[in-house]
């Protein structure tokens, strides 16, 4: 595989979706995650297996939960050894151009003024690494930090082992905030200091407040950015994005990659209720390159002329002799 970091400050790369909709679709919840890759992971193939249809080129492991601490919680304690080789498996045989190991919090209370507490957390996210750096992922994620301390934590813990490239996301509320009054141009900072190599956020908030995200954090960093668009649910008979419910279709996120993209935004996903529709008709469509975006203007091109040249083969209409109706047939 490439090497990701040659990557960075160019072209623009998009992530694959969560499990979240293949898990609800089985009937499962988001926290069954750790089951389902431990005990049925051929659901996780299922998944990648329409992401490398549709060319994405960053496939990002469902190991949010690896840490011990959400291991136990799930009743498979001393497993994240299995779930890091099942992960890395199911993935590398599609062969895509990079494979990202996700790390989620691990939702375990943090007293940032007890040094027990903090080293704790640092050795669930150092156990966490140490497991899935036996395998040659070509980044780590840190996915969905919501507690700046646990962040630092989980780059320290990283950082004691691993010296490849670092993501991480946090996951700010509506006004760019964190406990205890921290800025999300803190937040920044504060990553950048402890080794992340690709700084970004996680919301569902309105496009408008996502891309306002961006311009802090261009403004805190010098890294790549990356930002995670949240899905709250699909509504198909929702035609236009509100602010409850920003992204209702996979059109709806179009507008929003090109403003990210305008801002200097180099990695996308779509999370949460997000399908692969939502990576390949919003943000893949609009913004790898314009090499591809120059092909898909040529192949439409094309078949405009093709459609024009062939206007009169286009529509065909019989009659139907016992009811006396017309019916099209539309020729393909």
């Amino acid at each position: 595989m490439p090497d990701i970091q040659m990557r960075f400050n160019k072209d623009m790369l998009v992530l694959s979706t969560p499990l979240d909709y293949q898990l609800a679709s089985q009937g499962f919840e988001p926290s069954d995650r750790e089951y389902v890759v431990l005990c049925e992971p051929e659901l996780i193939e299922e998944a990648f297996k329409l992401e490398k249809s549709i060319d994405v080129p960053c496939f990002v492991t469902p190991t949010e939960g690896i840490t011990e601490a959400r291991l136990a919680y799930a009743r498979f304690e001393g497993r994240s050894d299995d779930m890091a080789r099942i992960a890395y498996e199911t993935a590398a045989q599609f062969s895509p151009q990079h494979l990202i190991a996700a790390i989620g919090p691990t939702g375990l209370p943090l007293d940032p003024t007890s040094a027990v507490s903090l080293k704790q957390s640092k050795k669930q996210y150092h156990d966490a690494v140490l497991a899935l750096t036996q395998y040659p992922f070509d980044a780590l994620y840190f996915t969905g930090f919501k507690n700046l301390d646990d962040a630092q934590c989980a780059l320290m813990g990283a950082r004691a082992v691993y010296d490849g490239p670092v993501f991480i996301s946090l996951a700010p509320n509506g006004e760019g905030m964190f406990p205890g009054g921290r800025t999300l141009s803190e937040g920044v900072a504060l990553c950048d200091e402890y080794g992340a190599d690709v700084i970004g956020v996680v919301s569902d908030a309105p496009a408008h407040v996502l891309v306002g995200f961006a311009k802090e954090m261009a403004s805190a960093t010098d890294k790549p950015l990356l930002v995670d668009a949240s899905v709250r649910r699909k509504g198909r008979r929702q035609f236009e994005p509100t602010d409850e419910n920003p992204y209702p279709t996979a059109d709806a996120v179009v507008e929003l990659a090109v403003r990210l993209r305008a801002q200097g935004v180099q990695f996308l996903r779509a999370s949460g209720a997000a399908t692969p529709a939502y990576t390949c008709n919003g943000w893949w469509r609009r913004c790898c390159g314009a090499a591809v975006a120059f092909c898909c203007l040529r192949y439409c091109y094309r078949k405009r002329e093709a459609w024009h040249e062939k206007k009169a083969l286009t529509t065909v209409c019989s009659r139907n002799l016992s009811t006396g109706c017309l019916s099209a047939v539309r020729i393909i």
